[in-house]
């Protein structure tokens, strides 16, 4: 399983106005598409990219694909959407989020869940450079801020990553790919927007003192 963070936060966050069904209802409408079938069920996570941004990510996995949705939770609206199919997945990490030796980033003393569709040794450097680049064939999440709410939410499983982890390992089995657990080497590199960004939460919908975005 997932490592959590230690201790509970306060939490104004947007997406706790939405149930995972209607949250279902907006991704049928706006991003589905016949040849993904049905919604087997969806989350509400921490995405952390190649640039050790923390961004907010709607994980749905349907019968056929696993669609990454950047969902804005104040205007309803899908701001991009990955699509991956199931059988291009061939690695389900699981294990603590580790930084290169040479990165001077505050270390991440928890865990999280790796999912890879293509060869990551692969990737262009001009991608793994380009902070905006959506060509890096992997994702890595944790759990959602509001895992960690001190009261707990409606749907509090949505925020939790353990559910995908058992959901993959079931849908993947007939394609012989199941979790492996080893550390998570991020990618993170040092700049003051990096700390800046994941300290702000800028990642994620909230209310900034009667602010919204």
């Amino acid at each position: 399983c997932v490592t959590p963070v230690s201790g509970l936060i306060a939490i104004h966050r947007f997406v706790l106005l939405f149930t995972k069904e209607r949250i279902k209802s907006i991704l049928r409408e706006k991003c589905l598409k016949a040849t993904d079938g049905n919604i087997v069920d969806l989350w509400v996570l921490t995405r952390i990219d190649h640039w050790d941004h923390d961004q907010e990510c709607t994980v749905c996995l349907t019968d056929q694909s696993l669609l990454l949705v950047s969902l804005n939770f104040i205007t309803e609206k899908i701001r991009a959407t990955q699509r991956i199919a199931l059988n291009a997945i061939h690695t389900v990490r699981v294990g603590n989020l580790v930084s290169p030796d040479w990165s001077i980033l505050p270390g991440r003393d928890y865990g999280g869940l790796q999912i890879v569709w293509g060869a990551l040794k692969d990737t262009k450097w001009t991608d793994l450079w380009n902070p905006l680049s959506k060509d890096v064939p992997a994702a890595t999440f944790h759990h959602h801020p509001c895992f960690y709410a001190r009261e707990s939410p409606v749907d509090k499983e949505m925020y939790d990553c353990n559910p995908v982890i058992y959901h993959l390992k079931e849908v993947l089995a007939p394609l012989a790919v199941q979790p492996v657990h080893e550390n998570i080497v991020l990618n993170a590199r040092f700049s003051f927007l990096n700390l800046f960004y994941n300290q702000s939460n800028l990642g994620f919908c909230k209310d900034r003192n009667g602010m919204s975005f």
